[in-house]
C-alpha cells in the first residue's frame, strides 16, 4: 500500500474537498494522469443495467485518455469494473473506509485484479474501523474526482442520488441512462432527468458528450 500526496491529485480533486490531504492506495497511481469519469448506480442491477454498462463502455476506450471510475460495490459499480478489466478500459475503484473494510465478498477476485491492474483508492489507513457515514464521504470523492458523473439505475433512495447531487454541488456535469418507467431502480435516474440532468442512450452519445475524437477527450468540461 502507498500514501498518494495531495500533490498527486487530480486537479478536480483538489478543487473539490480542500481539506483533503492524502489518500491511501493499492495499483498504479499513473492512472490519475487521466480523466477520470464516474460511474455509479443501484446495488439492485439488472438485465437492462448490464446492457446499459456493455454499450457505454466501448472496447475503444481503452485506447483513450479516460480512467472510468467507480465504487466497488455490489450491482452496477461490480460490472463497471468488471467490463473494464475485461475489454482492457482503464478503472479506478474508490472504497469506503479503509482499503480492505468493505469489499463485498463477491468482489473480492474484481478487487485483486484491480489491485495488479488498476488503482484503488481509500481515504483511511488500514485498521480504521468502519462507520456508516464513511459511505458519503466516499461519494464525494467519487464525484470530486470526475467533471462528469453518469449515473445507471437508481432507486428514488439509492445511495448513487447522493453522488449526482455532490457532483452538482461541485458544478459537474451529470447523466442519466433512463430507464423503464414501471420499475423502482429506474425511478431516481428518471427523476433526475426531469429535473434537467444529461441523458445517455449510446455510446456515440456519451462519446458526443465528451468530445472524444480519435480516441482521446478532446473537450474540457
Amino acid at each position: 500500500m502507498q500514501i498518494l500526496s495531495r500533490k498527486k491529485f487530480p486537479s478536480l480533486l483538489c478543487e473539490a474537498i480542500p481539506n483533503l490531504d492524502l489518500l491511501y492506495s493499492l495499483g498504479n497511481q499513473d492512472l490519475l494522469r487521466n480523466v477520470c469519469i464516474t460511474f455509479v448506480g443501484t446495488r439492485d442491477i439488472t438485465r437492462y443495467g448490464e446492457l446499459v454498462i456493455e454499450e457505454l463502455l466501448d472496447e475503444t476506450l481503452a485506447r483513450s485518455n479516460i480512467a472510468i471510475v467507480s465504487g466497488l460495490a455490489r450491482g452496477v459499480d461490480a460490472y463497471v469494473h468488471k467490463t473494464c478489466l475485461k475489454r482492457g478500459i482503464k478503472t479506478i475503484a474508490i472504497v469506503p473506509g479503509a482499503i480492505n473494510s468493505a469489499i463485498p465478498k463477491s468482489n473480492r477476485s474484481i478487487f485483486e485484479e484491480i489491485k495488479r491492474r488498476g488503482l484503488i483508492l481509500a481515504e483511511y489507513p488500514e485498521g480504521t474501523p468502519l462507520r456508516r457515514e464513511m459511505f458519503v464521504l466516499r461519494n464525494r470523492l467519487l464525484a470530486g474526482i470526475s467533471p462528469l458523473t453518469v449515473v445507471i439505475q437508481a432507486g428514488e433512495s439509492s445511495g448513487s442520488l447522493i453522488t449526482a447531487n455532490i457532483a452538482l454541488d461541485y458544478n459537474r456535469e451529470l447523466c442519466i441512462v433512463p430507464g423503464d418507467i414501471n420499475r423502482e431502480v429506474s425511478k431516481g435516474c428518471n427523476t433526475l432527468a426531469k429535473q434537467g440532468a444529461g441523458i445517455i442512450t449510446s455510446f456515440k452519445d456519451l462519446k458526443d458528450f465528451l468530445g472524444i475524437i480519435n480516441n482521446q477527450l478532446t473537450i474540457k468540461l
